[in-house]
């Protein structure tokens, strides 16, 4: 990493609170869109629900870990999701590829949240317009909104915000 590029006024680390209170809130995120997809079910198995939270999982906890954060500077420390410690936890520093890793991201996130769109479209069709599923798409088209506000307000305070490649404050 170039310390040279690093933004100069962001922060050293973030609270312990706000990062904890980002991850409840991406848990509160998931699951809804998984109770959405719920009912796309094989053999009474809700799969497409249980794909797509396996997916964020092993995306979220291992893989974007491995290939962003080992490569930050909130590596070892609490950035604004915390997920920087968690990486020291699982991996050694700069054991990922950091460019391969800003493109799973993107797709990432891309796939977080219009996976459950389509899902909970289809679900909606099928149960003919059902008002609860119909209040749990509104809540997920909201709480993305909230979501890309979060990391907005996240990134600018970043001393990553100029190098990484999911940040939409540059």
């Amino acid at each position: 990493m170039n310390q040279q590029k690093l933004y100069e006024k962001g922060l050293e680390k973030y609270s312990l609170l706000g990062a904890v209170g980002q991850n409840l809130f991406f848990v509160i995120y998931f699951a809804i869109a998984f109770i959405g997809m719920y009912p796309l079910q094989i053999a009474d198995v809700p799969i497409v629900s249980i794909i797509f939270i396996t997916f964020i999982t092993v995306m979220l906890i291992f893989v974007l870990r491995k290939h962003i954060c080992t490569h930050c500077f909130y590596y070892g420390k609490i950035c604004g999701t915390g997920w920087g410690k968690l990486a020291a936890c699982l991996f050694k520093k700069n054991s990922g590829n950091y460019e391969f890793g800003g493109k799973l991201a993107g797709m990432s996130w891309m796939l977080a949240m219009f996976f459950p769109l389509i899902g909970m479209i289809i679900v909606l069709t099928l149960n003919w317009f059902s008002i609860t599923f119909s209040l749990l798409l509104v809540i997920f088209i909201i709480l993305s909104g909230v979501n890309f506000f979060i990391h907005k307000k996240s990134c600018e305070k970043c001393k990553m915000r100029f190098i990484c490649p999911g940040s939409v404050a540059k």
